[in-house]
């Protein structure tokens, strides 16, 4: 190896280190799901994307990130099941009706989203948001798959809807591709 090619040999492969996110979210039921990963598969051929369609098991509505960052701290584990076991509300419905992009770059989420509001989501996010120090505005939405650019936003006629019974916390590990169910509350 010449000199100048050792000075970039750090003696580590692979990529970054991998980032934790520690956050709130609903999942969908399984025949949203299919029905979800259905459109998102068609959708995918029909804009000719490259990239990838999330797996059913990933599929979910984000609510509130509690933590980004290399390493998950206990304290923020802590806070986030001290916040979820204080959710204190009835079953909601969810429906998403329309597909939209949204990035930049290289990087195009597809994701499915709400024309109207959901009383039931916006409650959770003020339920949340007064537990915390900073307000949370969040807006239904569910990532099907992440494409190298922007299509244009789609109807669907028959809206994904399926009932929300549980808040759930995710650690997901973004640069590493996983994802585990650190915690579940029912909706009450």
């Amino acid at each position: 190896m010449s000199s100048s090619q050792f000075a970039f040999d750090l003696g580590a492969s692979g990529g970054a280190p991998a980032i934790d996110l520690l956050y709130f979210a609903l999942r969908p039921d399984a025949r949203a799901a299919t029905r979800a990963i259905a459109i998102a598969e068609r959708d995918f051929a029909d804009q000719d994307s490259h990239g990838f369609i999330y797996r059913p098991d990933r599929l979910h509505v984000s609510v509130d990130k509690r933590w980004e960052g290399r390493g998950l701290p206990d304290i923020a584990m802590a806070d986030a099941m001290k916040r979820g076991a204080r959710v204190a509300l009835p079953p909601f419905e969810i429906r998403l009706d329309q597909l939209k992009s949204n990035g930049n770059g290289a990087n195009w989420p597809r994701a499915l989203l709400s024309r109207e509001a959901s009383p039931g989501f916006g409650a959770l996010v003020q339920q949340l948001g007064q537990m915390t120090d900073r307000a949370i505005k969040a807006i239904p939405h569910m990532t099907l798959y992440r494409a190298d650019r922007p299509a244009p936003a789609i109807e669907i006629a028959d809206a994904i809807a399926w009932t929300a019974r549980e808040l759930v916390l995710i650690h997901a590990q973004k640069g590493a591709g996983t994802a585990r169910i650190a915690a579940r509350w029912p909706l009450r």
